[in-house]
């Protein structure tokens, strides 16, 4: 029978799960501990960098206040604008929040959905583990990995100067977010048997949040009611180096509180390596798979679609900001001179950069679905049979840039519709779209070096190449990293509709063509997990 609820024994050998959650972690959360505390070392020092002048600093609270600055940032809260801190809360809040919120997810699903997936789990709860231990464990990891980071951003960054009661309550709206997210990775690893559902639910959650923060903050850049809805709004209101509360906090973490109970409501309910939510089961009258091809795009299906949707919605609501962009440059001096250089067609371009960057998540993903079902033991029903491991690598690149195809039409198609209602160009719906499938080459790149990944059995390369796209792209120029750094990033490279660099172009694909022929021969020759 089933240990009561309130019985110590549903928690017996959480202390040991811990440990050994930490031995098998140790490196990966090192090097996400290492990269966010670095950033919180850097990032004030390139603040003041950036912005010596007054002049600079209310040029760039112009920009941070149009529609599009305040979905990619935060709130403004019409005080303290251009202190220093408030402009790195305002800059830096959000994307530490997604960060953080990543690594608290894929951490809870590793070591709770994904091993009952694997089979690992079955060996553990063989011996004498408690029903909740494996949660618990999960659990307890995130908060010691986010109570760490609070405590070495915090010092980072108080060791820069700043006030360290403002810098403490940045941190930990933080981290208090990461928290809640862990738990929503608690509660979806009981609803789907399937660890990838589970993470995509958890992200899809993350992603919905970030978006009503921002539409809520575009509403009222102070924060509206719809604001409210999301967690990660609650952290920004706590106004760090503006208006200091603490009362957001407590919000934070009666959610987590409740989010973690739900689980453990789910998984005392639920019968071992089953989900809530019950799988669809097979379907007899299904058409048969013909070909690896066919089988890659089959297995993808979901994420293509998922994807799709949500760069179109992405590129909507990027495309539908270029009013509200162009308006703001009337009172702008400095967003006239980018204009007035560049052109409209480079708010375009740098639009469409943030939705490629999407999309390399999505490629990199899908190919490392290889190692991931590899791992798993189901990569050797296919190879038992004529495909070669070379074939079975190389069409999983070729399915994953097909993908491509279809979500950076969508994001290209969507951006244009926005864009083009916005400023009354209905011409540039066309030239939006053909500009998304200009960065094609550059997901050449990125699937090649996910499939490098493979070949090594070095999953976390290909996130690190999304990383970095993504953080040159985002945070390049805040944190002043060199231009040849920033170039070495494919979508960096492309700047479509601006201008289309066909020799660049060409040479991404030769890269990512024969980039992907390597880790081909390099699979091949090594043993499958």
């Amino acid at each position: 029978m089933t240990a009561p609820v309130l019985s110590p024994a549903v928690w017996t050998g959480t202390t040991t799960l811990l440990r050994l959650a930490l031995i098998r972690d140790r490196v990966r959360l090192g090097i996400w501990f290492a990269v966010l505390t670095s950033m919180m070392v850097y990032a004030p020092n390139a603040v003041r960098l950036a912005y010596p002048e007054e002049a600079q600093r209310l040029a760039r609270v112009d920009l941070m206040k149009t529609p599009a600055g305040i979905m990619m940032s935060g709130p403004m809260f019409g005080g303290n604008e251009t202190d220093l801190g408030a402009m790195l809360a305002n800059e830096l809040m959000l994307t530490l929040i997604v960060a953080t919120s990543i690594l608290a997810v894929l951490t809870v699903i590793r070591h709770t959905r994904a091993e009952e997936e694997s089979g690992a789990a079955e060996l553990v709860l063989s011996s004498v583990v408690g029903r909740y231990a494996r949660t618990t464990a999960a659990l307890v990891l995130v908060a010691g990995v986010n109570a760490a980071l609070a405590v070495s951003m915090t010092v980072a960054m108080a060791a820069s100067g700043f006030a360290v009661a403002d810098t403490a309550a940045m941190c930990l709206g933080v981290t208090a977010v990461a928290m809640v997210f862990g738990a929503v990775a608690a509660v979806t690893a009981q609803l789907w048997r399937q660890a990838r559902t589970a993470t995509g639910a958890a992200m899809a959650a993350l992603a919905v949040a970030a978006v009503v923060r921002g539409v809520g903050d575009v509403i009222d850049n102070s924060g509206s009611a719809l604001s409210w809805f999301s967690p990660i709004a609650w952290a920004q209101q706590m106004r760090p180096f503006v208006d200091l509360r603490w009362w957001p906090l407590a919000m934070l973490v009666v959610l987590t509180v409740a989010l973690t109970a739900l689980a453990a409501l789910l998984e005392g309910r639920r019968q071992y390596d089953a989900g809530t939510i019950p799988s669809t089961g097979e379907h007899p009258g299904a058409r048969p798979i013909r070909g690896v091809l066919a089988l890659h795009l089959t297995l993808q299906r979901g994420q293509i679609v998922g994807w799709t949707v949500g760069l179109f919605l992405g590129g909507l609501a990027f495309g539908s900001m270029t009013k509200s962009l162009l308006d703001a440059a009337e009172d702008n001096e400095m967003i006239q001179r980018v204009i007035a250089a560049q052109g409209t067609d480079s708010v375009y371009t740098t639009m469409t950069q943030f939705l490629a960057a999407a999309a390399s998540a999505f490629v990199v993903a899908a190919v490392l679905r290889v190692y991931t079902d590899e791992e798993k033991g189901l990569t050797e029903a296919v190879l038992a049979g004529s495909v070669s491991r070379w074939r079975w690598l190389v069409t999983a690149v070729v399915a994953a840039l097909l993908g491509s195809v279809v979500l950076m039409t969508a994001a290209g198609l969507g951006n244009g519709l926005g864009a083009g209602f916005a400023v009354g160009d209905p011409a540039t719906v066309a030239r939006l779209t053909v500009a998304a499938l200009a960065f094609l080459p550059a997901l050449v790149v990125m699937a090649a070096v996910a499939a490098l990944a493979v070949a090594v059995r070095r999953p976390w390369l290909g996130w690190l190449a999304v990383a970095f796209v993504v953080v040159s792209l985002y945070l390049g120029a805040l944190l002043r990293l060199p231009q040849w750094l920033i170039d070495l990033s494919p979508v960096s490279r492309t700047t479509a509709p601006m201008d289309y660099p066909v020799t660049a172009l060409i040479v991404m694909v030769v890269v990512g063509a024969g980039g992907t022929a390597v880790a081909g021969a390099l699979y091949r020759r090594r043993d499958v997990l």
